[in-house]
Parts: structure tokens; sequence; C-alpha cells
């Protein structure tokens, strides 16, 4: 059974649909009737789902997978607090390292994936600011995003 809190995100789409039906004149008893509300709730939540799911292609799909393994991580684990255990010397060292790699890399034949990931990550351990190890950790999960979706369009699976 769906619980008030699972529905609740849905809230603002069942408000587009609500009002959507209410400022749709239907004109009953016609064969039009009906396809004016449905093409006024098409548009509506089409808008709707425009604004809140991601654009880039690819993405929408790529959350939804990981939403799935963070719930199979609680559920296994429960909701967890670590130290981060970022910065010093020696991990601004190999974050300088990396993207001295990457930087050659771009020179020659180009970087892999796996380098571009590694600076990002590296780049992340080596902050000790709260604020900056965060804007790290979203720039690894842009690479990643990047990297599953370029997998993606080799393996032609769909990426809806």
């Amino acid at each position: 059974m769906t619980t008030e809190t699972e529905l609740k995100p849905l809230a603002p789409l069942a408000r587009t649909i609500a009002e959507t039906v209410r400022d749709t004149p239907v004109r009953l008893g016609t064969p039009e009737g009906a396809a004016d509300l449905v093409a006024a709730l098409t548009a509506k939540v089409a808008a709707y789902m425009g604004s809140e799911l991601p654009s880039t292609p690819g993405m929408a799909r790529h959350m939804a997978e990981v939403d799935a393994e963070r719930q199979r991580q609680l559920a296994k684990w429960g909701e967890q607090h670590h130290p981060d255990g970022t910065g010093g010397s020696g991990a601004r060292y190999v974050a300088d390292r990396y993207r001295s790699v990457v930087d050659e890399a771009f020179k020659a034949d180009g970087p892999t994936w796996r380098d571009v990931l590694l600076e990002e990550v590296y780049e992340a351990l080596a902050e000790d600011d709260p604020a900056a190890l965060r804007t790290e950790l979203l720039q690894c999960a842009a690479v990643i995003q990047a990297w599953l979706w370029d997998l993606d369009s080799r393996t032609q699976q769909p990426t809806t």
C-alpha cells in the first residue's frame, strides 16, 4: 500500500492535473469534448514533467538506477555518517598529478574515462573545505553520468 509520504512528491503533478481539468472547457456529448481535455492534460503534464525531470540525455534513467542502488544500500546498512577523511598534502599531490595526466592526454589522443574520473576523485579527496568537497563530488557524479551515457550509447541500450 502506498503511504502518504510516498505520494507527497506527486502533489504538484496532481495539482497540475486538477487545475487542467477545472480550467478546460469540455463540450459534453461531443467527440471533441474528451479530445480537448486529453490534449490540454497532455500538454500540461508534459510541461510539468519537463520542468521536473533532468534534460540531459540519459540522466533520468541514471538517476532512477542510482536511486535503486541507494535504496539497496539503505536497506543493507541503514543511514550512515562517516568523517570525510579528505585533505592533506599527499592527496593534493596526487590530485595535481592526475590533472597533469589529463592535461597531457588532451594534447595527445585524449584522456580515458578512467583518467578523467580519477582526476575528479583525487581533487575531491584533496579538499578539506566541505563546500569545495561538495563541488568536487558533484563533478565526480557528472563525470560518472557522462561515462554511463557513453557506455549506453556504445551498447545501444535505451536511455530514457
